[in-house]
């Protein structure tokens, strides 16, 4: 009976091993707006922070870009940001149209829909299209972090790479939680 208990009390704490991974904090000049978990064994990427004292006159700085892959040789981009310009779910919605060049060719909307996401108003997207003439899924998250910030989170990938990642890629999604100040 013990060598089962031990067993199972082995296999469980295995199993928090399996899918443990770290917390990533988006912050831009010292404040916090959102965390996120990132799966074990996946490169991060946090883009620098420009100084807007060194830029020209009426030039606004980039937003500052998270970007996560799994180590192994899959083909996939996910970044998440703040653009700092934008303060609602339908501007952020506007934005996203500019960037339809950026994300896929010839994109299909499979579904969106407007969700909670962690006390979050959010808008999400889900659909295909074509990178460099091969077939894309992708999948967009708006997210209103606060009155005055929203949170934007992008997938791309081909549907072999989206179904082997499919839990990372939603336990990423659904991690997204506002930072309380």
């Amino acid at each position: 009976m013990l060598k089962l208990k031990l067993s199972l009390l082995s296999l469980l704490l295995f199993s928090a091993v399996l899918n443990a991974g770290v917390a990533v904090t988006y912050s831009v000049q010292d404040k916090a707006y959102f965390s996120m978990d990132i799966p074990d064994s996946w490169q991060v990427n946090v883009g620098s922070e420009e100084d807007a004292a060194q830029l020209e006159e009426n030039e606004q700085p980039a937003p500052r870009v998270i970007t996560v892959m799994p180590e192994e040789e899959s083909v996939l981009w996910f970044g998440t940001w703040v653009p700092y310009y934008l303060h609602n779910l339908d501007e952020a919605q506007e934005y996203l149209s500019s960037l339809d060049d950026f994300l896929v060719d010839e994109p299909v909307l499979v579904k969106t829909d407007d969700v909670d996401l962690n006390a979050m108003e959010a808008r999400y997207f889900m659909g295909k299209g074509k990178r460099e003439g091969k077939p894309a899924d992708f999948f967009v998250m708006l997210f209103q972090i606060s009155a005055e910030n929203i949170g934007v989170a992008i997938y791309i990938g081909p549907p072999a790479t989206t179904n082997a990642h499919k839990d990372a890629l939603l336990g990423m999604m659904k991690s997204i939680s506002p930072i309380e100040e």
